[in-house]
Formats: structure tokens, C-alpha cells, sequence
């Protein structure tokens, strides 16, 4: 170990210049550097170069030296653009793709509208093309990509594979999983969406260890953070609800067949709902009951926060408050029901928070 301590504090050293001038944003020169870290010149001269020959710091160039005359001083910033991480979402009806620079900046979000993304020739090779047309049009090479988080309706297992999926079939076990990581020249993580939402959640709370996540639009998901950790189960399966044949799964598909017939989107009907429509009102208030008798068993887990995002966001109270009257008798008096700030998005940007958790872990791990 003691011939490991000098690389041990290079790496200390390094990682502490290289995350000031990321969260810095700007070009900074070495005294400033200094002076934030409390690192001495030599030191954080050694860091940088070290930083510059990874492709992670830039020098930007000189800026003029002192009235005393004496050299220019150099100035350096983080290589925000050296790469890039991706956040896919993936529905049976729409995909999306998110890209950020390396400083978590947006470059460019893009929806494909579909009438089922199974019925595409090749649905995997669909999201990779989805991808690369992002990345074109912003000119950002496929070599960029660090990561590609991919978010999905269905059980997920440690691994990324999709064990079960009543909704993307064609992403469904071993096979497709070892298509979609072939697909791409960066890892790829394929994660559940409701427990992508339910990490958004934490995050946006920013104090409670245990929340309880629901997404809910054309069904109902769940994902589970105990103890500030995300809990998966031994299979994936935490949280996740099972049977067609439930009354929440009969009342949504009668929402389903009415917006097709009105040819409008969910949202828009939950809408509906919440400015006074009757049958709209009525099927809304139906879906809160049956979903509360659903997830009655996870009050067992004793949360501070049962926090509802998706689609149903755009009932308003005409979904909330027949939800909480029925969940009532078991709930502590303090215990929340609200709906997620983050709306019915909240799982694209649990997808794009799992993308730079992992490439924060890598950053500064080298």
C-alpha cells in the first residue's frame, strides 16, 4: 500500500481540479485553481496535464499577464463537449431521445409519434436510428456517446435484460438485450421506468430515504426506493403489479378505447377529466379507486411520501382526492399523497439522471 499512496493522492489531486472546472463551467486559470483547491502550482500543474492527455480538460488559451509585464497566464475548462450522454425512453406508442453534453447541458431533445413500435421491422435497429438522427443533427460523432440509458415498461433484471413486457415484446429477453448492447459503441442501461421515475423523485424531494413511486397512465408502475437506495427485488419485480384481469387493468382499458375513439391522447382525456367532463370524470374516479385498492399493500413499507407522476398528473384532483379518501384509514395522519413536480415526465428524467450518475461514477473514478 505504501507504494500506492503517491498514485492515490494523483488521483485525489486530479479529480479535485477536474471537478472544480465542471461544475465551474468557465475557463480558469492556474492561480484560481489553486486558490479553490488549495493545491500548490506544481501540483495542479501536474493535474492538469494529466487531465489534458485524458481528453477531459482543455487549454483554452492566454490571457494577457500583468501590467508588470511577465508571461501570459493559461487558462483551462472542462471538455464539456468531448462526449455526450444519451436518455432513451422507450413506449409502445413513442420514443424519445434526450442528449446532453457532459456538464448535463441539453443539445436536443426529439419524439417519434408510433402506432406500435413492435410492428416495426426492427424495433431495436429503430432506437439505434433514433439515436444517430439525434446525434446528426446536433454533428456529434456515434464514437461520442459515453452511455445510453434506455428506460422501458416491464421487469428488469439485475443484468438489463427484460424478463417480461406485456407492452415491448420485441425487447423481451436475452436475445434483444444482446441486440440493443451490439447496437451501440458505449454501455447501455436498460432500466424499468417507474423505478427511473421514482429515482427522479428522490432527487426532486431531496430529503426522505424511502418514497414510494407510482407512474401511472395507461397502467400503473412502481418503483421503491428504501433506505435512499432504488429496491429492485431478487427478480426486478419490486413493485410491480400482476393481472390483466384487475379492476385498474379493465378501467384502463376502457379509458384506452375512448381515447382512441376520441382519437386524442391520454393526457388530453385526463384533462377532460379535470375540466368537469362527466364520462371523463367518472372513468378517472373509477381508475383512483381500483388503483388505490392496488397499491393499499405498499403503505405495509410505511413511506413519508407516496409520490404519483405520468399521464394521470392531468386529472388533477378529479384522480387525487378519491385516491386519498380511499387509502385513508391507512394512512398516518403526516403520511403525503402527492403528485410529482417533475409531471408525467418524471421517468425521462430518472433516464437522464441514472446517464449521469454513471458517468459522474466513471469521471472521476480514472
Amino acid at each position: 500500500m505504501h507504494g500506492a499512496e503517491p498514485a492515490l493522492l494523483r488521483h485525489i489531486n486530479r479529480s479535485q481540479v477536474l471537478r472544480l472546472l465542471r461544475d465551474a463551467g468557465e475557463a480558469m486559470g492556474i492561480s484560481a485553481i489553486g486558490q479553490a483547491t488549495r493545491l500548490s502550482r506544481p501540483t495542479v500543474e501536474l493535474a492538469l496535464a494529466d487531465l489534458i492527455a485524458r481528453g477531459t480538460v482543455l487549454e483554452t488559451g492566454h490571457t494577457k499577464g500583468s501590467a508588470r509585464g511577465g508571461r501570459p497566464a493559461r487558462s483551462f475548462q472542462f471538455a464539456a463537449r468531448s462526449g455526450c450522454v444519451v436518455a432513451v425512453t422507450v413506449q409502445r406508442r413513442q420514443v424519445s431521445v434526450d442528449v446532453f453534453d457532459l456538464r448535463q447541458v441539453a443539445l436536443m431533445r426529439q419524439v417519434w409519434p408510433l402506432a406500435d413500435i413492435n410492428e416495426e421491422p426492427d424495433p431495436i435497429g429503430f432506437v439505434q436510428a433514433a439515436v444517430h438522427q439525434v446525434l446528426d443533427e446536433r454533428s456529434l460523432a456515434p464514437d461520442l456517446m459515453r452511455v445510453v440509458v434506455v428506460g422501458v415498461r416491464g421487469i428488469v433484471a439485475e443484468g438489463g435484460q427484460v424478463t417480461v413486457s406485456g407492452e415491448l415484446p420485441s425487447f423481451t429477453g436475452d436475445a434483444a438485450h444482446r441486440d440493443l448492447q451490439s447496437r451501440f459503441s458505449c454501455p447501455v442501461i436498460v432500466e424499468n421506468d417507474a423505478n427511473l421515475a421514482a429515482l427522479a423523485e428522490h432527487k426532486q424531494l431531496g430529503g426522505p430515504l424511502d418514497v414510494v413511486g407510482l407512474l401511472i397512465g395507461e397502467a400503473v408502475g412502481c418503483g421503491l426506493i428504501l433506505n435512499g437506495e432504488l429496491y429492485r427485488g431478487a427478480h426486478g419485480a419490486a413493485g410491480e403489479f400482476f393481472g390483466p384481469d384487475a379492476p385498474w387493468a379493465t378501467t384502463s382499458q376502457r379509458i384506452k378505447t375512448e381515447v382512441v375513439a376520441r382519437g386524442s391522447s391520454l393526457s388530453e382525456f385526463f384533462s377532460l377529466a379535470d375540466g368537469g367532463n362527466r364520462m371523463a370524470r367518472e372513468l378517472v374516479v373509477e381508475y383512483a379507486v381500483a388503483i388505490a385498492r392496488l397499491t393499499r399493500s405498499l403503505l405495509l413499507l410505511d413511506p413519508p411520501v407516496v409520490v404519483i407522476g405520468g399521464d394521470i398528473v392531468h386529472a388533477g384532483k378529479t384522480f387525487l382526492e378519491p385516491l386519498r379518501r380511499e387509502l385513508m384509514p391507512d394512512l398516518y395522519h403526516d403520511t403525503e399523497i402527492v403528485y410529482s413536480e417533475l409531471g408525467s415526465e418524471c421517468h425521462r428524467v430518472g433516464a437522464q439522471q441514472l446517464a449521469f450518475n454513471w458517468f459522474d461514477d466513471h469521471l472521476f473514478r480514472a
